[in-house]
């Protein structure tokens, strides 16, 4: 088999952007797979999941908006024609580039990305920038991959679908498919954080009730902290956000509870982690995140915004996998190496009022809400589902920043008016849904203002679109109908909220569920759709 050239890609690019259907995709890229050398399945996998590098390399690949311009500046084809590169090179170069540090690294990876950009024509040139941007745009998400490569390997996809959950990432996946190691033992590795559960939202108790089937349920506060994994192995811990972040270095007075606290020799819990007050009552997420910002001085915000840990299941124990047992089986487990302070707040019932009134008194303590859980749960790893149900307040979407305009006024000067997109999981692109520029702070104004230029993909002028990577919190009036928006949909006089730097834009509000809050608008008011 020939060696797979970056123009090929291209071409299978192309023609997965004009699929129409989820079944196209996935039958062009395993018949793609099944022509191609084993060797090459890792560069062309990365790569059209639209990631340069692999995500476990710390760091990214370092380059912005006005390097990869001056790169492409200095890339001249020369007047001997090089030969041109295969996708195992590109990709192998990318990563090379990414580990260029210390003195004059912006130079050196200038240098380096414009040799290989030299190597390119003008369309193949486009096409790296996207990769690069993560803006391949080409409708194909994880899922997809894995479909295909469950139909090249005759392999169940739940299978292929959990060994990369449990390893992170697709290059992991594909080490693992390369290796001669069973994919049903597959564990998880110890300081490497694997994908959480999420919980599904509900208007109520009565529905979250009604959601799970009925019956006893653990009825748990939901605080308003950053949900953390921590993991423990021959008294190292290492606690990851969310996103899978490594955050270890903002907590060390987490990690030396944890150190004393819990008897286990490898471990890898879940919790929360929120900010107290003097009097012990919970501060503001954003107070939170003040902890997770600070480099300098951390001693100094460890006593001024004390935090507290709130564990509530258990992923893996001394060398046993628990994601397949009952939620009751895994919280007996968590309960016998935890201490009972560290656990959090909880009632197992099946009575409506008195889960209701356990949620009116977490509200009432200062907290989120709570999570209502089945108690048959598996752990799905990244998934939701009518297991865990958050139920809150108020009805609020986490929404994704893809663009801003430059603000008037007292605003001049910062990036300020915000474009806010929902994820679609199909096509894997993010979908405007609205915009605002209500609910920061002067100071936020400006730190997001720094953030969205370093996340610059586009300049024109007065507005600027950015990598998909910001998430906040938003509240709205409404859901409308918009033709204004490729969506169909927008929100009416939306205003954030808070800033949610502890999730992953993909575990932001899907364009599928505003579409069912959109319809659930009209079970007591009147429409003329049909």
């Amino acid at each position: 088999m020939r060696e797979v050239l970056f123009s090929d890609f291209v071409k299978l690019c192309k023609r997965l952007r004009q699929a129409s259907s989820v079944l196209e995709k996935r039958n062009l890229i395993a018949s793609f797979l099944t022509r191609i050398d084993r060797r090459d399945w890792k560069p062309l996998i990365m790569l059209l999941s639209g990631k340069a590098i692999p995500e476990s390399l710390e760091g990214g690949l370092g380059l912005g908006f006005s390097l990869v311009n001056r790169a492409l500046s200095m890339s001249v084809r020369p007047l001997i024609p090089l030969s041109k590169p295969t996708v195992r090179e590109v990709y192998e170069e990318l990563i090379r580039i990414s580990k260029i540090k210390g003195s004059h690294a912006q130079d050196k990876k200038v240098e380096a990305l414009a040799s290989l950009l030299s190597r390119l024509n003008d369309e193949e040139k486009k096409w790296l920038i996207k990769i690069i941007f993560g803006e391949l745009r080409i409708g194909v998400v994880d899922g997809h991959i894995l479909a295909s490569l469950a139909d090249v390997l005759n392999t169940p996809l739940e299978l292929i679908r959990r060994a990369y959950l449990l390893r992170g990432d697709l290059s992991e996946l594909i080490d693992l498919i390369n290796s001669s190691e069973d994919l049903k033992n597959v564990k998880p590795i110890i300081f490497k954080p694997v994908k959480p559960m999420l919980a599904t939202p509900a208007d109520s108790i009565v529905e979250a009730y009604s959601m799970i089937g009925g019956g006893e349920a653990a009825v748990e506060v939901k605080y308003d902290g950053a949900r953390v994994q921590i993991h423990i192995k021959d008294g190292r811990v290492k606690i990851f956000s969310r996103r899978l972040t490594d955050v270890t270095s903002s907590l060390p007075d987490i990690v030396s509870i944890v150190r004393n606290s819990i008897k286990a020799d490898e471990a890898i819990l879940e919790g929360e982690v929120i900010a107290i007050d003097e009097s012990e009552k919970p501060l503001p997420f954003q107070d939170l995140m003040k902890r997770f910002r600070r480099v300098k001085e951390l001693h100094k915000i460890i006593k001024e915004i004390p935090a507290r840990l709130y564990l509530f299941d258990i992923i893996y124990l001394d060398g046993k996998l628990l994601i397949d047992e009952q939620y009751v089986k895994r919280y007996e487990v968590l309960s016998s190496i935890v201490p009972c302070g560290l656990l959090a707040e909880r009632i197992v019932t099946s009575n409506i009022n008195e889960a209701e009134n356990f949620f009116r008194k977490a509200i009432e303590k200062g907290h989120e809400g709570v999570m209502v859980k089945r108690l048959d749960a598996p752990y799905i790893l990244g998934s939701r589902g009518k297991y865990w149900i958050k139920v809150k307040t108020a009805e609020y979407v986490d929404l994704v920043i893809v663009g801003a305009e430059w603000g008037h006024g007292r605003r001049s000067g910062w990036l300020s008016d915000y474009y806010l997109a929902a994820y679609n999981p199909e096509t894997g692109n993010f979908e405007i849904v609205g915009k605002t520029f209500k609910g920061l702070t002067d100071e936020e104004f400006q730190y997001m203002t720094k953030a969205l230029l370093e996340d610059m993909i586009r300049d024109e002028g007065f507005r600027i679109w950015v990598k998909p990577r910001i998430v906040v919190e938003v509240a709205f009036n409404e859901i409308q109908r918009s033709p204004k928006y490729k969506s169909g949909l927008a929100l009416r006089l939306a205003r954030i909220i808070r800033i949610r730097e502890d999730k992953d834009p993909y575990e932001a509000t899907t364009i599928q569920e505003l579409y069912q809050m959109y319809k659930k608008q009209f079970e007591y008011k009147g429409s003329l759709e049909s």
